[in-house]
């Protein structure tokens, strides 16, 4: 029963591609292989395409692929701006406080303290901290904790003896325990209003310390990347669609006999399998009618299959072969990501080894187009800018 694998593989190589390449055997290292990288087998295109039973080229015929142009719908340039919005919204999740004149706690009140929780005597995980900000009624401690520290005073230091709740999901561990807490009330405060221009290495080292960002200058470099790295990999999942529309749109495909009627009758077994084992109705598991789901499971399954035909003929065509090892290092990424029991089990579940190997390589056959593919930016005053070193996947 063979799942569409390549969707999957491309859905994982625009997630890493983000973070330094598309897997291209030893591109630019400039060091030599070791031994045991010598060892490495090169499983060839002639191989990989024995695992079909036609010979793709007889049913599809290649568009210009490698001279491809695509638009984009955003310029996808991390901005001054982005980073400055960006910090915004950080700032907002670590207020800034001042230390106020008040002595004692009211309702409403945000007060620091020092606290140690109990258990039987024993202090427990969690249970302490120092210098935490608390607002008194906002409901974030167990019930009595905020109610016991209104009407004490700054610096007073109170034994709190509550109970969890019989149903706290925190740690079941300590549902319906008694617990005492130990508080001490360093200060009543206020929220200080902080903007951009307030931005100083004092308050990203209070705040950001535990990260390894200690100044203004860390911060804004740490944003710069975080940023990049998420337009980036949206930039190259934008790329991948305009790839795959523009080869479905331009190449001439013909579906080798009865392949499509097997894959749209694997892929309606596993889904009816899937609702059988869930205990679900169909249209609760699926958020369609049945009768929606076979409306639309033929045309989405035929556009599928073409895609890979596409990819099929590239791997032929740009005479693709794949690292062994680099093959089985993706697989066993997957089986541990996805919890999967081992290799064979994830070879079953997606039609075969050798159907896997094709579907590994469909991906780089993938990469290797989006490497060559130059993009605009639609209803931009620079949308000619195309160079695919400068606005392509910028794999390398």
């Amino acid at each position: 029963m063979k799942k569409k694998l390549v969707m999957v593989l491309m859905a994982v190589m625009v997630a890493t591609a983000a973070l330094g390449g598309c897997g291209q055997k030893g591109a630019g290292t400039g060091t030599s292989a070791s031994a045991e990288e010598e060892q490495d087998v090169e499983i060839s295109a002639k191989e990989l395409l024995k695992a079909t039973d036609y010979k793709v080229e007889k049913y599809v015929k290649l568009n210009d692929y490698m001279n491809m142009t695509v638009e984009l719908s955003q310029d996808y340039s991390v901005t001054d701006d982005a980073i400055q919005s960006y910090i915004e919204y950080l700032m907002s999740q670590y207020p800034s406080y001042e230390v106020s004149d008040k002595k004692t706690v009211e309702s409403g009140d945000i007060v620091n303290i020092d606290y140690v929780g109990k258990v039987d005597g024993e202090e427990f995980s969690g249970g302490s901290a120092t210098g935490q900000h608390l607002t008194i009624g906002s409901g974030s401690f167990i019930d009595g904790f905020e109610d016991g520290l209104i009407g004490k005073n700054v610096g007073d230091t109170v034994d709190l003896n509550l109970k969890f709740p019989d149903d706290y999901s925190n740690n079941t561990d300590l549902a319906g325990k008694d617990v005492v807490f130990t508080v001490t009330i360093n200060s009543i405060d206020t929220q200080k209003e902080m903007t951009y221009d307030d931005l100083t290495d004092e308050y990203v080292s209070q705040n950001f310390s535990s990260q390894g960002i200690t100044t203004v200058d860390g911060l804004k470099s740490t944003v710069s990347s975080t940023l990049e790295q998420q337009v980036y990999s949206n930039k190259m999942s934008e790329i991948q669609s305009g790839v795959l529309s523009k080869l479905l749109e331009e190449c001439e495909v013909t579906i080798p006999d009865g392949l499509l009627d097997q894959r749209i009758s694997e892929y309606k077994d596993r889904v009816n399998k899937a609702v059988e084992e869930s205990g679900k109705s169909f249209e609760d598991y699926m958020g369609m009618s049945e009768d929606d789901f076979n409306d639309q499971v033929s045309d989405y399954i035929e556009e599928s299959l073409k895609q890979e035909l596409i990819l099929e003929a590239i791997v032929k065509d740009q005479n693709i072969s794949i690292s062994e090892k680099n093959f089985e290092t993706f697989v066993d990424s997957y089986v541990s990501q996805y919890g999967i029991a081992d290799r064979d089990t994830f070879y079953k579940e997606y039609g075969g080894e050798d159907y896997v190997k094709l579907s590994y390589a469909e991906n780089q056959a993938l990469s290797k187009v989006m490497d060559s593919v130059k993009t605009t930016v639609a209803d931009s005053s620079d949308s000619s800018d195309t160079g695919a070193a400068d606005s392509s996947a910028d794999a390398e």
